[in-house]
């Protein structure tokens, strides 16, 4: 893994994810490196030569930037964490996000976080302070020969569901999310039982117009065959693409309604554009 500093230009992004006026990303690359993480192909990351997951920039400048930037264009919402994870392992040794965090607490703005990473419990004093809006916390239930293939280097599905429940004990508003949803595959029993304290939760389709979506498939096809072959059909037949999603929605909904717990599930159009759209 490439560690390096660098300097950013400006750290208060305009953004189109309706979570927040700008968007606040204290690293550029991640090291959980998922193979359907959409970040890979933002105009900065597809520009970059190195490889997705080996590399790390710490924008060290980060907070200085922040508290200029404040003054200037008066935010009263921000995001973090829309093209890398704020609390990565790096972030353990250098406490950049911890820093935003604090002078975001200061100066009264409230914050959405999107996150996958149980290291963000160590800043629990600091989301208790009442600026935090939302948690999007990604989590996931699908085997662990899959994960080993989709994720490996991200954090264990036990830890992260560990870290929800603590965060929700304390009264931190979070919103577990399942993303990717996998059609066929993806389970759906038990999910909402897991998470009793949470006011929804979330769930996103796997993004069939991914640049890596063959690549996916192909990966996928030697645990799943049978899946594998239904979603190259879903790639080419939208009609099918369509219906297969309305049942998988279907059944989530079922679930939701018999745990009375409510839920969202965003669907991505097929050869369309990812709205980011949450709902809080």
């Amino acid at each position: 893994m490439e560690v390096k500093e660098v300097e950013a230009t400006r750290i208060l992004n305009p953004t189109s994810i309706d979570l927040g006026e700008y968007v606040i990303n204290p690293y550029k690359g991640c090291a959980f490196a998922c193979l359907y993480c959409y970040a890979r192909f933002s105009k900065a990351i597809s520009r970059d030569e190195r490889k997705w997951g080996e590399y790390l920039d710490a924008r060290v400048n980060a907070p200085r930037l922040l508290e200029k930037e404040l003054k200037i264009k008066k935010p009263t919402r921000v995001l973090l964490g829309s093209t890398t994870d704020c609390f990565q392992e790096e972030e353990l040794k250098r406490g950049l996000t911890k820093e935003i965090l604090e002078i975001l607490n200061s100066h009264g703005v409230y914050y959405s976080i999107l996150t996958r990473s149980p290291f963000i419990i160590s800043y629990l004093d600091i989301l208790k302070k009442g600026y935090c809006e939302t948690i999007y916390f990604t989590v996931n239930n699908y085997d662990l020969k899959l994960k080993s293939i989709l994720e490996p280097k991200s954090p264990s599905f036990e830890a992260r569901e560990k870290v929800v429940t603590c965060l929700l004990d304390n009264d931190i508003p979070v919103i577990p999310s399942f993303s990717p949803v996998f059609p066929f595959i993806s389970k759906v029993s038990g999910i909402f039982e897991k998470f009793e304290k949470a006011r929804a939760v979330n769930f996103e389709g796997l993004n069939f117009n991914l640049g890596n979506i063959a690549e996916i498939v192909t990966k996928i096809e030697p645990l799943y065959p049978k899946e594998a072959g239904i979603y190259k059909r879903m790639i080419e037949d939208k009609k099918f693409y369509d219906d297969v999603w309305y049942e998988t929605r279907r059944v989530i909904m079922r679930e939701g309604i018999k745990n009375k717990k409510r839920c969202d599930v965003y669907i991505h159009e097929l050869y369309g554009y990812f709205g980011n759209k949450y709902r809080t």
